[in-house]
């Protein structure tokens, strides 16, 4: 290989480095920021500070859901974004742009979700939220087709059709059922409230049948 080649390759790897390590350290802020919301109770002294205590940790718990809630959905995005950029081999001007806009999102999660666990009773702020979320699932899905697509060059996943193909349907699934849950919490009534937070529940579900078929699909082709 000749040696401007390889400097230029280098390169590349170092940029490629950059761009993962600036999501990484996004997503590190927006995690460390969920938590920050959760404010420590203050009580007055008095003889019963302990029962004062319990009663004030036991009103942030909704705030505590809505931590654990968003601690694992941003988790599960970086998941996700870590295994999709352990596939890129170049870069471009669009793909920076493309991470950032998927950032942008990411970054609105710790207002989104606190905005929630306060509010969580008004369907407006599950609306706010879930739209927040199908934004980021979104900008991941807008990542793995210019990623995935032969003409642009950046990865050697985008001349697997089978890992395409699952990596979209994935991407899809979490997109509808952020949007579904949405949609759901815009109707009155008890029923489409909880719909509209336990469908989120339907996620880990459908991508583990995904990613079933998935595995068959790969024994299948590595069989051929």
């Amino acid at each position: 290989m000749h040696p401007k080649q390889i400097e230029n390759n280098h390169h590349k790897e170092f940029q490629i480095e950059r761009l993962i390590l600036f999501s990484d350290a996004v997503f590190a802020i927006a995690i460390t920021l969920l938590v920050i919301e959760i404010r420590v109770p203050e009580i007055a002294t008095s003889a019963d500070t302990t029962q004062d205590l319990i009663h004030a940790l036991l009103d942030k718990i909704p705030e505590f859901f809505g931590f654990i809630l968003s601690f694992a959905v941003i988790g599960q995005f970086w998941t996700n974004h870590h295994r999709l950029f352990g596939l890129v081999k170049d870069y471009n001007g669009k793909l920076i742009w493309l991470n950032l806009l998927m950032l942008f999102w990411i970054v609105l999660v710790p207002f989104t979700s606190g905005l929630n666990s306060r509010y969580g009773n008004l369907n407006i702020v599950w609306q706010i939220y879930s739209a927040n979320l199908a934004l980021i699932a979104l900008s991941l899905y807008f990542l793995y087709r210019y990623i995935g697509n032969p003409k642009n060059g950046l990865s050697d996943f985008a001349h697997d059709n089978v890992d395409r193909k699952y990596s979209f349907l994935r991407s899809s699934i979490v997109i509808w059922i952020f949007t579904l849950g949405g949609i759901l919490a815009s109707f009155d009534g008890i029923f489409f409230f909880w719909a509209a937070r336990g469908i989120y529940f339907a996620i880990p579900i459908l991508i583990s049948i995904v990613n079933r078929r998935h595995q068959k699909a790969k024994t299948r082709q590595s069989h051929k």
